[in-house]
């Protein structure tokens, strides 16, 4: 249906332009008959669909709280801008990256006032509401993406389901929300068939049209259209004002400088100038009478009591200990594992669509069952991770004596920033695994036979560098002796 009504409106369109010729208005080609040519390209046309989509949003947004209505009134915007953009796609070529912003920046900007409105709103009771439409709303960037922009809009609007949910869940008692959110799904899907029907590697720009700049500043600056009235006449700007008034302090002009005179004739007196000051006698000189010097001793302990006092350094903060955490988050495909401190019966079954990510924990054990995607470990210390296959990698960060333990198959362990890691891989399925290690100390490999048998093997840590054959050359520094 919504393919006929398009159908519809362009036959209509060219029937305009073809009554404008005929009645001799048509010639010469104006620049408003060449925007009826170029907006009748299904490139813009097809849009309509995700246009209609955001009316039907905006109105199912009528009977809600204002803020949901006010952000339901700024995705419409966004939708209007994307058409503009698509307006000045099918009569420019494509921009060179440098004139790329200029070009997509009224979109960028209805896009980012999305974001500052959510941001602004954080105590509002519908934020969630507000949240789905701020982490959806970048899919309107796939202007700017190329040659799979259906890749990134999937990611994008796949970001929004968790606030859409939870406005189902939270106010699934009150009538509207739930339309509300079919409403905003029905935008990005109507936008996401448009650039799979039409746009599907990025943006078809117009090989043979103007330059994008020009372009853009036509249709954003709206050309075309009448121009506004004149301004009325200003009234006339009052006098300047007279000069201000001296300062109640300020000397007046022509005053006589001061008499330096007295001064110089003190410095012309030479060792004279001296006679002057009171001569000390001896009774009050310290060298001479032993009863001034015990008043100017200073004792050592109040000597380094005051160092302490001026110089002592601030106590630091103990560090806040958090609640153990292990949770599986961003919809089932993470696990999480936080805060453990000396647990040794912690058992994860995962999928092969899974990641596991280890953090700040201490003296534990992780044993993971089954086939998952990856694990990282990061800041942990004296932890044990057990797992059985990986399809990725294992990745260590800043950890400090821990051991991996690989039942089946790692294509890659990758270390970094670590001190002490033992790693125990088995003969039969882990000779094909690459270790990569960066600024990391005391990195041990363990080949384990069949017969739970192992054999250790280190990785290097220091290097030698020297200049042979016109370049500096890095090799393995062995210690003979």
């Amino acid at each position: 249906m919504s393919n006929l009504e398009s159908l519809v409106s362009r036959l209509e369109a060219v029937t305009t332009r073809l009554e404008k010729c005929a009645s001799g208005r048509g010639a010469p080609s104006s620049a408003a008959d060449d925007d009826d040519e170029y907006d009748t390209s299904e490139y813009v046309t097809e849009f309509q669909e995700t246009l209609d989509k955001a009316d039907a949003l905006v109105k199912a947004s009528e009977n809600l709280p204002s803020d949901v209505l006010e952000m339901s009134k700024m995705l419409k915007v966004v939708c209007e801008k994307n058409k503009e953009f698509l307006r000045v796609s099918v009569r420019a070529k494509a921009p060179v990256p440098a004139d790329v912003p200029a070009v997509i920046k009224p979109l960028n900007d209805a896009i980012s006032e999305i974001g500052q409105y959510r941001d602004k709103n954080r105590p509002s009771k519908q934020f969630n509401h507000l949240s789905a439409v701020s982490e959806a709303v970048p899919a309107f960037g796939w202007v700017c993406v190329a040659p799979r922009p259906l890749d990134y809009m999937s990611e994008m609007i796949g970001a929004a389901d968790f606030y859409l949910n939870r406005v189902l869940k939270d106010f699934k008692e009150i009538p509207g929300h739930k339309e509300w959110c079919a409403a905003v799904r029905a935008v990005f899907t109507a936008l996401k068939q448009y650039v799979a029907d039409h746009q599907k590697k990025g943006v078809n720009w117009n090989p043979n049209g103007e330059a994008a700049t020009a372009v853009a500043a036509k249709i954003y600056s709206g050309a075309g259209a009448p121009p506004p009235p004149p301004a009325a006449p200003r009234a006339p700007a009052p006098p300047p004002p007279g000069p201000p008034a001296p300062p109640s302090g300020a000397k007046p002009k022509g005053a006589a400088p001061p008499d330096t005179s007295g001064l110089f004739a003190e410095l012309n007196k030479g060792a004279a100038i001296t006679s002057g000051l009171r001569k000390v006698t001896d009774k009050e000189k310290t060298h001479k009478n032993p009863e001034l010097r015990g008043s100017s001793v200073v004792k050592d302990g109040d000597l380094n009591k005051n160092k302490k006092a001026a110089v002592g350094p601030a106590k630091s903060a103990a560090p806040v200990k958090k609640p153990p955490r292990l949770e599986n988050v961003n919809f089932g495909k993470k696990w999480e594992c936080e805060y453990q401190v000396g647990n040794h019966n912690i058992v994860i079954d995962v999928k092969p669509t899974q990641s596991l990510y280890i953090f700040k924990c201490e003296d534990s054990i992780i044993t993971v069952k089954g086939k998952l995607n990856s694990v990282t470990l990061d800041n942990c210390k004296k932890c044990a991770v057990i797992v059985d296959t990986l399809i990725a990698s294992m990745d260590v960060v800043n950890c400090t004596s821990c051991k991996l333990q690989v039942n089946d198959r790692a294509p890659t362990v990758s270390i970094d920033k670590t001190d002490g890691c033992q790693v125990f891989v088995q003969r039969a399925t882990g000779l094909g695994t690459e270790f990569v290690t960066a600024k990391s100390s005391e990195v041990n490999i363990c080949l384990v036979e069949e017969n739970g048998e192992y054999t250790e093997s280190f990785v290097a840590e220091q290097f030698r560098t020297f200049f042979k054959d016109g370049k500096f050359v890095t090799e393995l520094y062995e210690v003979v002796g």
